[in-house]
């Protein structure tokens, strides 16, 4: 989560495609410079509203989009936590943050919990807003993150150099009443003894991703297609992945371990195959701590390769 690492990364690799996200019904693809500048925006628009040192509370699906933010958030010294919707009422009742962030206002819509959680709360939506009448409180969407922070960019170095953060050496992970802290270090080793993987991904083989777990890989998970020049789209559900993967067409899957159970479950329930849900081009799986009593002769019948990856 270094962002002069990120930054770096993105430079060297400039004008290359690197990013497919779906934009309402069309599909939208970023270089690495296009990322490089909305990771500047951001900064911008941080910087200019003094967002330092604050408690963050992240709800949001892993995408690319998030990472970048949470990585400035993180830049700029406000601690980040992570949970899902499961685990409200241990936040509601246990912890106090300043900003909250959501893939989509409409989750709060439907969730009394998370209503009463982002109350008084700055909430920023990853998704944009159709129209200002969906806003909520003090409420903003990224888009509109990546606009101000566009027109205030030219002031912000001066005002960064006056910000006094407060260097961040943690994140925290929230499940079951209980808070998981892992270092930023434990990030970067984490990184270091899995990386040969992705690097052996070829830079042709297009990655998709379903990774809905809050844990050490999530949160690195985007670096590695970054680092090493995959050609990626996340998903932030199983039905997005299942909606849309007959038009990326993915080789690699990286998912998380109850996702890929649930997939083969759906497999068995309707007898079709792995592939037809994931589509026909899947050669490779990656996914973290996979149970030992998990069902995966569905997926070996077919001959994709299952990587398991480790701390």
């Amino acid at each position: 989560m270094n962002i002069e690492d990120i930054k770096r990364l993105l430079k060297n690799n400039g004008p290359r495609l690197a990013y497919q996200t779906l934009d309402g019904m069309n599909w939208k693809q970023l270089t690495s410079n296009d990322i490089g500048s909305n990771l500047d925006y951001i900064n911008s628009y941080l910087v200019k509203n003094n967002i330092v040192n604050k408690r963050i509370l992240s709800l949001t699906g892993n995408c690319l989009e998030s990472y970048i933010l949470e990585s400035s958030l993180i830049n700029l010294g406000s601690s980040l936590h992570f949970t899902t919707k499961t685990s409200l009422l241990d936040v509601q009742f246990n912890l106090k943050f300043d900003i909250i962030i959501v893939d989509d206002l409409n989750d709060i819509k439907s969730n009394h919990i998370l209503e009463n959680i982002v109350k008084d709360k700055q909430i920023i939506s990853i998704k944009n807003f159709k129209s200002s009448k969906e806003s909520i409180g003090k409420s903003i969407s990224l888009q509109n993150i990546y606009k101000i922070g566009l027109l205030s960019k030219r002031n912000s170095n001066d005002i960064e150099e006056k910000i006094k953060s407060i260097p961040v050496s943690k994140i925290s992970f929230i499940e079951a009443n209980k808070v998981k802290s892992h270092s930023l270090k434990d990030l970067e080793k984490f990184f270091a003894k899995n990386e040969f993987h992705f690097k052996a991904l070829g830079e042709k083989e297009f990655c998709t991703s379903l990774y809905l777990k809050k844990d050490i890989f999530s949160k690195v998970l985007n670096l590695f297609f970054l680092k090493f020049r995959c050609k990626f789209t996340n998903n932030v559900s199983l039905d997005s992945l299942v909606a849309n993967i007959n038009e990326v067409m993915p080789v690699n899957l990286i998912i998380d371990s109850e996702s890929l159970k649930n997939i083969t479950n759906l497999c068995y329930i309707n007898k079709v195959n792995f592939s037809d849900l994931t589509g026909s081009k899947i050669k490779k799986i990656i996914t973290y701590r996979l149970p030992l009593d998990q069902n995966i002769e569905l997926i070996k019948k077919e001959k994709i390769i299952i990587i398991d990856l480790f701390d």
